[in-house]
Order: structure tokens, then C-alpha cells, then sequence
């Protein structure tokens, strides 16, 4: 046993002052007059006899001594260990969508918080409580809190909330494992909806946050228009998960309410659907959305949006070349507007969004717009890269791709190519890089196709060797290969319209941008996500879709003009479900490190009852000597 306030206990030297009190207070004797005689007699004949009386003194100085002993000891507040009592107690709350379910206006996960609240205030005091939030990877909240206002506090977190991610429990319970297996943890509570009934969980104590609401989900949607009859349809799949049901699909065409359908869907079973053709009337379609009208537990899955390519990115381009077959041929299968002239023509004129080179020096790089380079055999002041020696193998040296996967960058550059021909070369230029350069071809080891920036922060694109030279231009990899690079060189924001939250949207930021602002759909006024600083050279900014619905970018170019893009965030398609088929099966091993703690008893309340008790027998002692 030990004491929080020990100095209480001096209260108890009260105890022999008082002893010495009763030892020095007045003594006197009763005298009876003879005019009271008689009456004094008929009261002692008339009184009972107390076989007490002649020890009332004792026993209240010893009820007074207990009393002080009693408050003195609840005052210094006793605290009593007990071994082996207490649990150092994890506790694993899913932070997927489907918990953010609703079912008589409380989410699944609020229901899973009162259930932590709950086993946290059954516990012992001196129990230590961690809390694990199950996102897309595992987030420890708070570790070993011993104070249960304070775990509460935690609990009543703003940042401990549903998670639009996919999640993974499995990675939260090899986090409290290294709990157990650290000593720092011997007990686990999962709370969560995921079926995990008897015999599926070991040493893992389940509270279960599941409800029958119902709940439908839009899995999949497209849209196809066919021109040449002024027809769309839709086609998508949708899932009833609590039961059967007939559920009417609304369909919207550029906002407007355009189509209506109802489908059958059988419980638990996804179910394809396709509508009608329908007259577009000539009208462009830039966005398409199918949503179910019925209400249900979780509303973020039962609308899916599909915006069209609306970016008008008209790219001129100005070749400088003495046999442009092969680049004519490329630009004009991508329908890019373009000049060609020869070496003994050529003359830097403005207007132009890329300038290529084919074999050719120019005396200076245009200072605004793009340079393409092929086969470059003198450096260029300025380019960032210097023509070293040319190499002509004796047999053909074979490219690889450099597979920097780390990079944005090179993703995109290599965006629908498929690798799978080998692409030679039988005489190219070895080059020494002075500015940094993304490498997506390479020659024995070295860049051979490569993106970057001249010292004037124009975009540069360079081919170490002629096409002539290479087969490059026959293969089905140059066309997908030649369109990246044209779109690095005057890019369009975005190339894809559809993301599944928590996936990173590439933004590829011209250099006429000054600014970029997204608007979230929860919320009312766009946010700044991207300004131009002075002599700043930005090509890619990533954006995590955290919300899922529709997000609306809005540009800002150098002349004031501005440019809107739509894109959408649907749910991870695993978080859709929010009952999984298969029952869950987690375990944590127990090690000779897991066991349990020593608890504490610290409740005063018997104390202060017991110095009451005392004082209310001294107080009958006092009236019945008084009276």
C-alpha cells in the first residue's frame, strides 16, 4: 500500500492531544442541596440503571481517536497494488467507409467508439488503454494512457474519424503483435463491421459495430455515344447488399436529368445493367452520372460521375529537317498543326508550342516554347547537355527502358507503351548531362532518350540518335511514346477523369499557369493548391484524392484567363462492401512477455463511510451522556 498524500498522515498526532485533553479537563463531583433532595432521590429511583455509564468517557475518547485515525488515513488517499489485476489493453477500431454507415442516426464507427468507451471504464484502475485506427496503414493513436478521462479525450479526437481509404486491418493487428510481443500490451478488442464470428478470432476479443441497414452500391459505370446515329447508352453494374430490390437508376447528361431505369437486383449479387439508346439531339456530352434515389446507410456509393476530355489543347509545332518523313507522318496521326522547313530556311520566329530539330544545330534556343532534338551531333548553348563522341556499334545496340518507377515523371512519358519490342540502334551520340534530365531511353547504360530543362527553363526533349537509324518509327511503341512527349511539351492538366480514393491524380502544370485552385465536394469555396512562384519550373504536382464525389480544378493562366476541369472520386471498390462474405480470421500469438499488470485500488469512499460511522457513535455517546 502506498499513499498520494502522505502528509495527511500527520494528522494523527491529533490523537494524543486529544487523550491529553480528556486527561486534563475538569473534574468535578455533583453536590445535592437539601431543597432538591427529594427530588434528586425520586430521579435516580425512577432512572434505569446504564451498566455503560461508568465507561461512556472511554469510549468516546476511543470512538474520537478512530474517527481522527479514519480521516486522516482517507485524507492521505490509500493506494492498494494489486498483482497481476490489470491488463495494458489495445484497442483496434476500422476506420473503412462501410463504418461510416448509418443506422438510427449513429454511424457504425460512433457505435464502435461508445463500445471502446464502454470496455475502457469496465476495466480496473491502473489498466493502460491503446488505440489503433485501422486506415489504409495502421495509425496508433495514443499508446499505454493510464488515465481514463484522458483515453476519452483521445477517443473524442477530431482526427479519429472514417477513413474514404481502403483499409487493412491485418496490418493493425502485426502492430498490436509487436505490442504483445514488446510487453506492452496483453489484452485486444476489435471493433469493427466485418463478420467475425466464434472461432474466427484468436486472443482478439471482438465488438461488433454491424447493423442491418440497407445499403446499395453503383460498382461500375461507362457511357458509349455513337456519332454517326446521335445515340447514347449506358452501361454499368450496381449491388443490393441487405436485400432484394428494385432499384431505379436516375441518368444525368451534362447536369440535366436525361433517363430513368429500373433494375432487379438479387441480395449480395452484383448485377449488370445496360439502357436504352437514347438521342443525344446533336448536343456534345461532357459529363455523364447514373445515381440511385433511394436512401440508405451509405450515400457515397450510390452516384458515379464520368466527365469527358474537354481540353482543348491545340499544339503547334515548327520541324526543322532535311527528310521529316518520319516526323511528319507521327504529328499528323496525333493531329498536331505543324510547319516543316529545311536547315537552310530555317529562322527563329515566335508562334510555335515545339520546335524540332532533326539533325540540326540551331545558334540559340527560342526563349519560349518547346525543343525537340534528334540525333544532335554539336552542343547547343544553353541545352543543359553536351555532344560528347558519336558510337557506331559493330552490331545494333538494343534501348531499354530505364523503369524509374519512382517517378511521376517517367509514368507518364512510358503512359500506354507497351515494352514488349526491342528497339535498335546502329549509330547514335553518347552525351554528358549538365542539368537534371529524366532518363526514358537507354543506350549501353547511358540517357539515350531523355526530358528536361535548357538553363532558359524551356522544356527540352533530346534523342541521342537519328530516326534513320533506328527502328523506332516502325514500331506500334513510337506512336504512344511520341504523344507523351508532345504532351510534356505543351501538357494538358489532366489525362485521366476517374480516380479511386486515396489514389494520387498527376497534374501536369504548364508553364503558363500562374495558379490552380480544387474544390472538394465537401466543400462550399475552392481551395489554392497551386501557385506560381517568381523564376519557378514546375511540371508535375500531385493531388490525394482524400473525398470521394466530384472535384472541380480551375486554372489560371499568365493572361488572366481561366480554364475549368472536372474530375471524380469514387470509392475503393473493397470498401464498398460493407458486409464481407467471408468471415474474418485474425490472431495474436501470446509470448512470455504478455502478461498482465498490476492494478490499483484507490477508492476512498469505504474510508470516508467508516470516519462517518465513527463520528455518528460519538455523537450518540455525547447526546446520551447530555441527556
Amino acid at each position: 500500500m502506498s499513499f498520494l498524500f502522505p502528509f495527511a498522515l500527520f494528522g494523527l498526532l491529533a490523537i494524543p492531544a486529544l487523550i491529553i485533553i480528556y486527561i486534563l479537563r475538569n473534574k468535578y463531583k455533583e453536590e445535592t442541596a437539601p431543597s432538591t433532595y427529594i427530588w434528586e432521590m425520586a430521579a435516580k429511583l425512577l432512572k434505569r440503571k446504564n451498566p455503560l455509564s461508568r465507561f461512556e468517557h472511554l469510549l468516546a475518547l476511543i470512538v474520537q481517536c478512530l474517527a481522527i485515525a479514519v480521516f486522516s488515513v482517507a485524507l492521505a488517499h490509500p493506494v492498494f497494488t494489486l498483482e497481476g489485476q490489470a491488463d495494458d489493453i489495445v484497442f483496434i477500431l476500422d476506420a473503412s467507409s462501410s463504418m461510416g454507415m448509418v443506422h438510427e442516426e449513429k454511424t457504425r464507427f460512433e457505435k464502435g467508439l461508445d463500445l471502446i468507451k464502454e470496455k475502457a471504464e469496465e476495466a480496473v484502475n491502473g489498466c493502460t488503454f491503446t488505440l489503433i485506427l485501422a486506415e489504409k496503414e495502421p495509425r496508433l493513436v495514443c499508446q499505454n494512457i493510464d488515465d481514463l478521462s484522458r483515453f476519452e479525450f483521445y477517443l473524442q479526437s477530431e482526427s479519429v474519424k472514417v477513413s474514404k481509404y481502403e483499409t487493412s486491418i491485418v496490418d493493425s493487428i502485426a502492430l498490436t503483435q509487436n505490442l504483445f510481443s514488446e510487453g506492452k500490451a496483453n489484452k485486444c478488442y476489435l471493433a469493427t463491421d466485418q463478420d467475425c464470428k466464434e472461432g474466427t478470432l484468436t486472443n482478439i476479443e471482438w465488438l461488433d459495430c454491424s447493423d442491418d441497414e440497407e445499403n446499395y452500391a453503383i460498382k461500375a459505370f461507362d457511357y458509349k455515344v455513337n456519332n454517326k446515329d446521335g445515340v447514347i447508352s449506358f452501361n454499368g453494374a450496381i449491388e443490393s447488399y441487405a436485400s432484394d430490390k428494385d432499384i431505379e437508376v436516375t441518368f444525368y447528361v451534362n447536369g440535366l436529368e436525361f433517363a430513368k431505369e429500373t433494375y432487379h437486383c438479387d441480395k449480395g449479387i452484383q448485377t449488370g445493367f445496360s439502357s436504352k439508346n437514347y438521342a443525344t439531339l446533336g448536343r456534345p456530352v461532357e459529363n455523364v452520372k447514373a445515381s440511385i434515389a433511394l436512401t440508405d446507410g451509405l450515400m457515397d456509393d450510390n452516384s458515379f460521375t464520368v466527365f469527358a476530355n474537354t481540353q482543348q489543347v491545340d499544339t503547334k509545332a515548327l520541324i526543322v529537317s532535311s527528310s521529316p518523313t518520319y516526323l511528319e507522318a507521327i504529328f499528323s496521326a496525333m493531329k498536331v498543326t505543324y510547319k516543316t522547313v529545311s536547315p537552310a530556311q530555317y529562322k527563329l520566329i515566335g508562334g510555335y508550342d515545339i520546335y524540332v530539330y532533326d539533325c540540326y544545330k540551331p545558334n540559340a534556343l527560342p526563349e519560349v516554347g518547346a525543343s525537340m532534338f534528334f540525333g544532335l551531333k554539336n552542343s547547343v548553348e544553353g541545352s543543359g547537355f553536351l555532344a560528347s563522341q558519336e558510337v557506331i556499334p559493330d552490331d545494333s545496340t538494343t534501348l531499354a527502358w530505364a523503369n524509374n518507377e519512382d517517378s511521376t515523371l517517367y509514368k507518364t512519358l512510358t503512359r500506354g507503351i507497351g515494352m514488349n519490342r526491342d528497339i535498335l540502334l546502329k549509330q547514335y551520340m553518347n552525351y554528358s548531362l549538365i542539368n537534371n534530365f529524366t532518363t526514358v531511353l537507354k543506350a549501353n547504360g547511358k540517357p539515350s532518350v531523355f526530358v528536361g530543362r535548357s538553363d532558359y527553363q524551356t522544356r527540352e526533349v533530346i534523342f541521342n540518335f537519328d530516326l534513320h537509324n533506328s527502328n523506332l518509327p516502325l514500331l506500334y511503341d513510337f506512336v504512344p511514346l511520341m504523344r507523351n512527349l508532345v504532351d510534356y511539351c505543351k501538357p494538358k492538366l489532366l489525362l485521366d477523369f476517374d480516380y479511386e480514393v486515396g489514389e494520387k491524380a498527376t497534374l501536369s502544370v504548364a508553364d503558363e499557369i500562374t495558379k490552380i485552385t480544387i474544390k472538394r465536394p465537401d466543400q462550399t469555396d475552392p481551395q489554392i493548391f497551386y501557385a506560381k512562384k517568381e523564376n519557378e519550373s514546375v511540371e508535375q504536382l500531385q493531388y490525394e484524392t482524400r473525398t470521394v464525389g466530384e472535384h472541380l480544378i480551375t486554372v489560371t493562366y499568365q493572361d488572366g484567363n481561366e480554364e475549368t476541369v472536372n474530375f471524380f472520386v469514387h470509392m475503393s471498390k473493397p470498401e464498398m462492401d460493407p458486409q464481407p462474405a467471408a468471415q474474418a480470421n485474425f490472431a495474436l500469438a501470446i509470448t512470455d512477455n504478455t502478461t498482465p499488470g498490476d492494478g490499483i485500488l484507490d477508492n476512498i469512499l469505504p474510508i470516508i463511510i467508516a470516519a462517518a460511522a465513527f463520528f455518528a457513535a460519538d455523537w450518540i455517546l455525547y447526546t446520551h451522556e447530555q441527556y
